[in-house]
């Protein structure tokens, strides 16, 4: 589970010139804005950009070791008619990493858009299937950024529908595929499934043969029942997929 902290940053404040040419009218009621991530230049970066267009944008830090908020700050004190957003920042470079940006967008309410550097796949997917509004790459220009957040705060969708569509559609495939491979791997029995983690621990025949005390022949036979069961040709693909189980990580897509 993730937690987010708060930090304190700093305000942008209009001069005293500017404010008198300026009718109360013509300011756009802008929503506020939560940076979420825990790389945290990168995300005071993007706060100050966010602040120099009129936006109430204040830095939270993704503690993965805490506790979520199940109340988040962003919340509070925003007018009914312009929700909140919160944007996250996060590279997903791992495992890890997708599930925990999963829980927090599952766990906080609020409208999330999600600023990456995956390529449009499944991973973008995950993240929409998981509750976020907008999946988009993380070199996105300030001014695309500004437009979305409006557009999302006001309860717009933001993201191009076949865009959305398709990425949704791998991610459904990479979850039946995983799906498979567990019935698969549940397919094993208790000794081919000790050969094959000792496969993807880096044991060859020989050591898993003196391991388990059989000979190297008995070795082979299950090796090949772990192929034939898991419908893979090679001891390489047959680790392959145990570490894709393993890691929760998708195939590529």
């Amino acid at each position: 589970m993730g937690q987010v902290r708060q930090r304190t940053v700093p305000t942008v404040r209009l001069t005293d010139e500017v404010m008198e040419d300026m009718d109360a009218s013509d300011v756009p009621m802008r929503p506020s804005v939560w940076v979420v991530s825990d790389q945290t230049l990168v995300a005071q970066s993007v706060q100050a950009g966010l602040a120099s267009r009129g936006f109430r944008a204040q830095v939270v830090d993704l503690d993965v070791t805490a506790t979520l908020l199940s109340t988040p700050p962003w919340t509070v004190g925003q007018p009914e008619s312009l929700a909140s957003v919160a944007l996250l920042l996060d590279d997903l470079a791992t495992p890890v990493d997708l599930g925990r940006a999963q829980t927090l967008i599952r766990g906080t309410p609020g409208r999330w858009i999600v600023l990456t550097s995956v390529p449009p796949g499944a991973l973008w997917g995950a993240l929409l299937a998981s509750g976020a509004d907008i999946v988009t790459s993380s070199s996105t220009t300030l001014d695309d950024l500004e437009e979305l957040l409006d557009e999302v705060a006001r309860g717009g969708g933001g993201m191009d529908p076949v865009l959305r569509a398709d990425v949704l559609d791998r991610w459904g495939r990479v979850r039946e595929e995983q799906e498979l491979l567990l019935v698969r791997m549940r397919s094993l029995t208790p000794r081919e499934r000790t050969v094959l983690r000792l496969l993807y621990a880096g044991d060859n025949v020989r050591s898993i043969a003196m391991l388990l005390d059989v000979s190297e022949a008995t070795v082979r036979s299950q090796v090949k029942s772990v192929l034939r069961k898991l419908d893979v040709n090679s001891q390489l693909a047959a680790i392959a997929a145990f570490r894709r189980l393993q890691d929760g990580e998708p195939p590529s897509s």
